[in-house]
């Protein structure tokens, strides 16, 4: 009988106002089910939908988010519900929503009601979600009230995703699953201020993959420009991921973002907070709005707006940033200021740091005095910032000064690894201070636009060491063409919003979670197992990267063999997944895994058929090689499949998997074993290493050759880089000297080196040998300063790296000290690291937390080799440091602190991890201990090398 009257006592509270006691639910949405339970709201029968009111007076985004909340149980019952414009309320239930003190209609409830709103007053983006009675009458009522616009707007569409409409039901296409009926769980719901206040995206390179052709060609063919219609999808997506924030596309070709001014408008309808990126100060787009103006003005053989130099034109640059504030300075902006030239390059006209500082300078000193004019703000209430992007930083580092109401905007270095945070007095700043992150990139050593390979394990990682050292302003995301980046969009806006939910710790749960949101609780457990599996690979070799990775012969196996697994229990998921969810599953899920399976085998196979074929493996050697053919074919189709065979070519155009390297190749570029390369090779003198030291010396080394006949030479060497080029004349190295004939060696760089003055250590084929039977002579001489040399090979291609004895995750330590965490999900095996991150760094080692591991070490092994995660120190001044001892032996201490574009980081953000390594003095059981010293060290691996 107790029981019974307390369940009764219970549902008469849950339909009482709050003020007489309704129980405080502790989260931020409240449940939508199909089932019918007592004192739920009924959104939705059989027969009809409740009706969404709105004050007529309320901001323009609420209207909108109450039109998607309208649609969205439509998209899910097929009943569509009224959404009207009121200034009274209605006697039957329905759903009213509106925005604090511009609502008068909520504000009317709130009163009568004594609904406590404390929690949100006078908050950012904040929102309630509560159930209460009619002031008059019986009939139920589900507010929702907003702290601000978009505080209401993110309470909508926090409903609308609770109802089963993913955020990505357009982006891609995550069709929700009909039900008959809606009911909403009682409570009083109140969802507090976001952890980073302003988080949005920066589309890039959106010509390289396909988002604006996509746009011109089809989406907005009419136009044929990236215009309105585009944006508007782009800022629905937002409000759904409750972002709030966008700098828009800005490559050559693609319509400058406020060539339309209709786009600006739209952006504030739909609340969302304009900016511009690292290079575009004052919300200008500098090549669509000062190149091309000036190549359309010499076209009619016109002045145009000349060079875009401070020095020698500074007046018209300011009537040009000018003219932008003056039209846009209404709207909700973020304000870049600074100076960098056109495009991702510095500025014009100032050749020294010193120079660049004092331009910069005065061109902030400007830009603030222009926003004095046009914005009716206090300059300390007016959003502004410094992006502290490539030489920016290094001026912020030599004296630049910035006002202390300026957010300071750090960067990763374009690989995921945030390369600079506030220091103790930056914390203190007014303006803060926040992170520009790239989850794609085109540029050095080597792009990634393609796929999406960054794990939620790395991102809150590296995301929560950046807002525990002051990054909590502003996140703005490079997602490139927003897809394939869904997951790990929605990731870390999730992140953005609540940091704590998905902690390093905590976020390999994350896939799990999103996949049971998108698919079903059932299939989330195979989904994210090969998410995990996706990602580990991703994190020993980027898809695009791969071909640059020296991998061992073993490592090449294996990976291919993983690879082949995933990409067969996709196919296989992929006949289990409902239809209405196939076209998801594939963009989703199916597309990136396969695509990424299959690129492995074209890069990677293509190498191996050319060792094979070297060391006379020729039958396996054709095989590959065939194998290679197949993949890039598979490739072309895959692709083709995305943009013309799923929904009737919705995405056309949009994808390619050649965006950068290998660029739109109708023919396979890597080099490859065909029947034509084996014949060459049997044709050819033996293979051979030549030593570095009698090759180098004054006499050179002697080569003994069974036959005569034409053979590469090939150099494994740290080379100097002039005029950032690629050119073989800037690449130049040495000088080769052989009895058949001398040239100068040259480098043959990866990819991009647009900021690199060495490139390296790396195999370059630096021309060929003709060698005579019995006794040649081959010379390296003229060294450019600067230069190492580590291998020479002549053969048709060199030898993959040698595999290590034993190889032990980081995670198999025997024991552990001081704070040590494990990481599941973080690097390509799960991360070890000290937590938490604002720790200080150990300058006595004995004190620092360490991991401990017992090894058995035989004749013959020769050194131990640790690797991390290439991270880098939290600010200019520390360090990134650890300390090795083998045994009693002294602590030797590391740092694997790295520049931007030295050859040291080139080669860690291909391969996914910095090595340091010591010797091995002496064997039989040693205990290892690793002490981490400076916060963000992540151990990957210890590896023990023998002798051949």
């Amino acid at each position: 009988m107790k029981k019974v009257f307390w369940i009764l006592i219970t549902q008469l509270m849950i339909q009482l106002p709050h003020a007489v006691g309704r129980p405080v639910v502790q989260a931020n949405v409240p449940i939508v089910a199909e089932d019918v339970h007592v004192g739920w709201f009924s959104l939705a029968t059989e027969k009809k939908a409740v009706a969404i009111y709105t004050d007529a007076n309320d901001y323009n985004v609420v209207q909108i988010a109450a039109e998607m909340l309208a649609d969205d149980v439509e998209r899910v019952t097929g009943l569509r519900p009224l959404h009207q414009t009121v200034g009274s309320l209605p006697k039957d239930a329905c759903i009213v929503s509106g925005t604090l003190g511009k609502s008068q209609l909520v504000d009317r409830l709130v009163k009568s009601l004594g609904i406590d709103v404390s929690g949100i007053r006078g908050k950012w983006e904040s929102y309630i979600i509560t159930t209460v009675q009619q002031p008059e009458g019986n009939a139920p009522l589900l507010l929702v009230i907003g702290s601000d616009r978009r505080g209401t707007a993110f309470g909508l569409t926090s409903l609308s995703e609770a109802i089963g409409v993913s955020p990505w039901y357009w982006w891609a296409d995550v069709k929700p699953l009909r039900k008959k009926v809606l009911y909403v769980e009682p409570g009083f719901f109140c969802q507090g201020e976001p952890a980073v206040q302003y988080r949005g995206i920066f589309i890039n390179d959106e010509r390289f993959g396909g988002w604006a052709r996509w746009a011109e060609h089809h989406f907005e063919k009419a136009e044929g420009k990236v215009g309105p219609k585009t944006y508007q999808k782009v800022f629905e997506l937002l409000l759904r991921l409750k972002a709030n924030y966008l700098w828009p596309a800005m490559h050559p070709g693609t319509q400058a973002f406020n060539d339309d001014p209709e786009n600006a408008r739209l952006a504030d309808d739909y609340a969302i907070v304009m900016g511009s990126s690292h290079c575009e100060q004052m919300l200008r787009n500098n090549e669509g709005e000062w190149k091309a103006v000036n190549e359309r003005a010499k076209a009619k053989g016109e002045a145009g707006l000349g060079s875009f130099n401070y020095i020698t034109n500074r007046q018209m640059m300011q009537d040009y940033w000018e003219e932008r504030i003056k039209v846009n300075g209404k709207y909700e902006n973020t304000y870049t200021l600074g100076l960098r030239g056109i495009h991702d390059y510095p500025m014009e006209g100032a050749h020294t740091t010193a120079e660049r500082v004092a331009l910069m300078q005065q061109a902030i000193d400007d830009q603030r005095n222009i926003l004095r004019r046009n914005i009716h703000k206090a300059i300390e209430e007016i959003p502004q910032v410094l992006c502290t992007y490539e030489e920016v930083l290094d001026a912020y580092h030599h004296g630049l000064k910035v006002p202390d109401d300026v957010t300071l905007l750090w960067s990763d270095d374009k690989h995921g690894y945030c390369r600079n945070l506030c220091n103790p007095e930056e914390l203190q700043r007014k303006g803060g201070a926040g992170m520009y992150y790239h989850l794609s990139y085109h540029g050095d050593p080597a792009s990634w636009i393609w796929l999406s390979p960054l794990s939620p394990a790395f991102l809150s990682t590296e995301l929560t060491k950046a807002y525990t050292y002051g990054a909590r302003k502003i996140w703005v995301f490079n997602v490139g063409d927003i897809k394939p980046a869904e997951k790990e969009i929605s990731f870390v806006m999730d992140l953005a919003w609540n940091l704590n939910r998905w902690k390093p710790t905590e976020a390999h749960n994350y896939t799990r979670y999103w996949a049971a949101k998108t698919f079903s609780r059932d299939l989330a457990p195979e989904i994210a197992d090969m998410l995990a599996g996706y990602y580990r690979l991703q994190a020993a070799g980027k898809d695009s990267h791969v071909w640059f990775v020296n991998y061992s012969d073993e490592q090449i196996g294996q990976r291919i063999a993983q690879w082949r697994a995933l990409a067969a229990h996709a196919d296989e998921l992929s006949s289990r997944i409902p239809e209405p969810l196939k076209a998801a599953y594939f963009e989703l899920v199916h597309y990136p895994i396969r695509g990424a399976a299959m690129i492995n085998e074209y890069q990677l196979l293509a190498r191996r058929s050319m060792v094979r074929a070297t060391t006379g493996d020729g039958d396996e050697a054709i095989a590959d090689g065939r194998r290679v053919e197949e993949m890039f074919d598979r490739l072309n189709a895959w692709t083709d499949h995305y943009n013309n065979g799923i929904l009737d070519g919705k995405w056309a155009d949009f994808f390619n998997w050649q965006p950068y390297h290998w660029f739109r190749s109708e023919k396979i570029d890597p080099p490859y074993c065909t029947p034509e390369v084996l014949e060459q090779v049997q044709n050819s003198p033996k293979p051979r290493f030549l030593p570095v030291c009698e090759a180098v010396s004054v006499e050179g080394v002697s080569i003994d050759s069974e036959m005569e006949g034409d053979i590469p030479l090939w150099i494994e060497a740290l080379t100097p880089v002039e005029n950032f080029s690629k050119a073989a004349q800037d690449n130049v190295f040495c000088h080769v000297v052989s009895d058949s004939g001398n040239y100068d060696a040259s480098a043959t760089p990866i990819n991009n080196i647009w900021h690199a003055s060495y490139v390296g250590p790396m195999w370059s084929r630096v021309g060929m040998l003709h060698l005579k039977k019995g006794s040649n002579r081959l010379a390296i001489n003229s060294l450019k300063p600067g230069t190492r040399i580590y291998k020479i090979y002549m053969g048709l291609y060199p030898p993959f790296e040698r595999e290590p004895r034993l190889r032990i995750p980081a995670s198999l330590y025997q024991s552990a000290q001081g704070g040590v965490e494990r990481v599941e999900g973080l690097g390509y095996t799960d991360g070890v690291l000290a937590q938490p991150f604002d720790t200080s760094s150990y300058q006595q080692i004995e004190k620092a937390p360490f991991v401990e591991y017992e090894l058995d070490l035989y004749d013959g092994d020769t050194t131990i080799e640790v690797r991390t995660l290439p991270t880098l120190h939290l600010y200019e001044g520390r360090d990134a440091r650890y300390a090795v001892q083998l045994g009693d032996t002294v602590p030797q201490v590391f740092s694997i602190q790295t520049e931007d574009f030295t050859a040291e980081w080139r080669s860690n953000v291909l391969r996914g991890y910095a090595s340091r390594s010591l010797s091995v003095a002496a064997t039989g059981r040693q205990r290892l201990r690793i002490y981490l010293l400076d916060p963000g060290i992540v151990l990957q691996e210890v590896l023990i090398h023998s002798k051949e």
